[in-house]
């Protein structure tokens, strides 16, 4: 029998491996996915929502989208807790935008995502 026991055990430590990676990484993309539809929705609850859609990703632009819609808006309680709101999304999908990011560079894990066709976003 010799190596076969070995090869047999090392290919298994490494498939399970590759399976772990892929799913933390499409975890962490399923939050960003998840965080970014909560953000478009609290930008629609505005009136004066430009009809135009984000691009998917986009935090540059949603927050400028979201700084123009807070100065044309009057204060108010609603509005102050809307702009917590969105803070805490904002936050949230620079987290996991940077968490993302950082797995897919690092290094036995960006084999993994080549392997699988994950890039950064």
């Amino acid at each position: 029998m010799g190596f076969v026991p070995i090869f047999i055990t090392l290919g298994g430590f490494v498939f399970l491996f590759i399976l772990l990676v892929h799913q933390n990484i499409r975890q962490k993309k399923d939050a960003f996915s998840s965080t970014w539809k909560d953000l478009e929705y609290q930008l629609q609850q505005h009136q004066k929502t430009p009809p135009d859609k984000l691009a998917p990703g986009d935090l540059e632009g949603a927050e400028k989208t979201y700084r123009s819609l807070q100065k044309s808006a009057p204060e108010d309680d609603g509005g102050q807790m809307d702009s917590e709101t969105f803070n805490e999304l904002l936050l949230r999908l620079k987290r996991s935008r940077y968490e993302y990011n950082n797995l897919v560079r690092m290094r036995p894990y960006s084999f993994v995502a080549n392997l699988f066709g994950h890039r950064p976003l």
